[in-house]
């Protein structure tokens, strides 16, 4: 319970609680760097339904399930809580160290006044003024000030109460303003101090390239105020080092033209804007073959505003499985809102035995466009709204090209539509012992562009779900780290499988068959404790044991035709291997047993509970 993914990694995919189908797209060092400290295991939604295994007998009713299962969930996502909610968010991650970004101008130091060595002439006072300050309040300067009222001061106590003030002006962030007591002459006893509230004169960009200088502007300016904050500075500052359009910044702070305004100058190094990564794994199911490769290629700031162009494939050993993506993203504002174009284009057809020879096929396309706008965002917690539109067509066949309908949901000729509007929220918040990570969403089948509208309480594309995720990410010690996440969906309507929550495999419930079971309704629920054996000379993961506990339960409204199995809990522990000999290069290993003994089990390797992953990325 996703860049996105389940829960988004300063390390490499090394970092990840479990087994990855493919890598994020446009993964990359730098990429890491500016996400999350771990990617969470995947979300068990939306994957592709099971296939029959080879023990099973052919299926000689239309809505026999396996068949109806696999073959109407077309889209056999890579990415499984990506492809469900709207976007990527920020990934969660415990909370570093906020070392000061910027090399301040240095502020003299407040010094304990010295004891005069001559007498210094009193003054009568019976009254300070403080000029010009916006930021204290009337409370904050009595303080200062009313113990110098009604009595005869040196000049020493005078400085001291403007210093101060000053102080209260460090203490909550404004490293460029001061008060000051200015040469004057006292009359009837009225003092005045005035203070100096610190201004940027000017924001310069330097070291762009390709990107245009008003990305970075931009984003610097939302933590100028006036007077500046040093802290609201940095954080708009420290959001744009993990940005992965940058390899490096070095800002600046210098003084300006005219007293209490300075000049910021932020150096900017592009980070390569083409980037991806290549990947072998067994997480796909195996009735369309469980072993595959995989491709995913990304080019950030295509036309010189930010935007990102990416892409994927992946295709099973078997032939079995082709899953072709391509997406543009492009943020809109210096807040990070987004709009993001998608389309997934899904071939797949069964290549197990003795189910082959049926030559049944599927074929899916999906389309979609979605707005992400965070509503606010700092370095320690981010919440934003999304709201997207995606439509899906779908269609099966028998005997290679004669149209199918397995199940009851599609028409009579296989083919099953949705034209679904999403409504998302997401909320991220880190501290120094971990992160949570939460998200929502709302989907709404509609009517449009011809979805699948069948009577009664047949499953169609008209429907309301809610789909939601909550992580935590939490340092139990130097070497230990864990990772808890719960997912879940529920609905009072019938759903078509490729909307159903999904259970099972190296993405999901650990110990089971990829897609092992599905439902209108489901629950899921994962803890992993990754454990540290060995490190690299900068402190990074290089080799780690990760002990598991899956487990998760789907469940039908009453009013579904498609009956489900009758195991509809499974549980699942194991241990798993996160090895990275080099950087780039990150393998996983997991072995899970299964607490409850499917009945339908298969002989494949997920069956046996062994899951891979190979995952080089440049």
């Amino acid at each position: 319970m996703a860049n996105a993914q389940p829960i988004p990694s300063l390390l490499a995919a090394t970092e990840t609680p479990s087994a990855v189908s493919a890598p994020p797209q446009g993964a990359s060092p730098t990429a890491d760097r500016a996400r999350s400290i771990t990617q969470p295991p995947p979300s068990p939604t939306a994957a592709p339904g099971e296939l029959p295994t080879a023990s099973e007998p052919v299926p000689s009713q239309p809505n026999d399930r396996p068949i109806a299962q696999s073959l109407q969930a077309q889209n056999v996502p890579t990415q499984p809580d990506r492809d469900r909610f709207l976007q990527s968010r920020p990934s969660p991650q415990p909370l570093p160290d906020e070392r000061p970004v910027i090399p301040l101008p240095s502020v003299p130091a407040v010094e304990p006044p010295t004891t005069p060595t001559e007498p210094q002439p009193l003054i009568p006072v019976s009254q300070v003024d403080v000029i010009g300050s916006t930021v204290l309040s009337t409370q904050d300067i009595d303080a200062i000030t009313k113990p110098l009222k009604g009595r005869s001061v040196t000049l020493q106590e005078l400085t001291d109460a403007a210093d101060r003030l000053t102080q209260l002006y460090l203490d909550r962030g404004y490293i460029t303003s001061r008060a000051v007591l200015e040469r004057q002459t006292i009359a009837n006893g009225v003092v005045q101090m005035r203070v100096i509230e610190g201004k940027i004169e000017k924001i310069n960009i330097e070291g762009t390239q390709r990107l245009k200088p008003s990305y970075v502007l931009s984003r610097v300016a939302l933590g100028v105020t006036t007077p500046l904050n040093a802290r609201k500075l940095e954080d708009q500052l420290r959001l744009l080092l993990v940005d992965p359009l940058f390899k490096n910044i070095v800002p600046t702070l210098q003084a300006g033209s005219q007293e209490g305004q300075s000049i910021l100058t932020v150096q900017v190094t592009e980070a390569p804007p083409f980037g991806g990564g290549v990947s072998f794994d067994n997480l796909s199911p195996p009735s369309v073959g469980s072993e595959r490769a995989g491709i995913n290629l990304r080019y950030r700031n295509l036309t010189g505003i930010g935007d990102e162009l990416s892409g994927s494939y992946y295709r099973s050993t078997t032939g079995g499985s082709n899953l072709g993506s391509i997406a543009y993203r492009v943020p809109l504002n210096p807040m990070d809102g987004s709009l993001e174009l998608r389309a997934d284009i899904n071939r797949n057809r069964i290549t197990q035995s003795p189910f082959d020879e049926l030559n049944i096929k599927g074929a899916s396309e999906q389309y979609e466009i979605s707005y992400r706008q965070p509503l606010f965002r700092s370095p320690r917690e981010e919440f934003a709204l999304s709201l997207g539109f995606a439509f899906q067509d779908g269609q099966t066949f028998i005997f290679n090209d004669v149209p199918n309908a397995f199940g009851i949901g599609p028409d009579q000729d296989g083919v099953s539509r949705t034209s679904v509007v999403k409504l998302g929220q997401d909320y991220v918040r880190r501290d120094t012992g971990g992160a949570w990570s939460v998200r929502s969403q709302l989907n709404v089948g509609t009517g449009l562009f011809g979805a699948t509208d069948n009577r009664g309480s047949d499953p169609d594309g008209q429907f309301v779900s809610w789909l939601g995720q909550i992580q935590r990410v939490q340092r139990l010690s130097e070497g230990q780290l864990l990772i808890a996440q719960l997912d879940l969906q529920l609905t009072p309507d019938s759903l078509l499988p490729s909307q159903q929550f999904v259970i099972g495999g190296g993405q999901s419930i650990r110990g089971y068959r990829q897609n092992a079971r599905t439902g209108d309704n489901g629950i899921r629920a994962s803890v992993e404790n990754r454990i540290t054996l060995n490190r690299d000379r900068a402190g990074n993961p290089t080799l780690q044991v990760a002990p598991f506990v899956d487990l998760g339960a789907v469940w039908n409204v009453a009013s579904n035709p498609n009956q489900l199995p009758k195991q509809t809990f499974l549980i699942g522990a194991g241990l798993g291997v996160l090895w990275k000999p080099f950087s780039g290069l990150n393998l996983r290993l997991d072995y899970g047993i299964p607490i409850i003994d499917l009945s339908d089990r298969g002989n494949n390797l997920q069956d046996h509970g062994f899951y891979f992953t190979v995952n080089y990325e440049f």
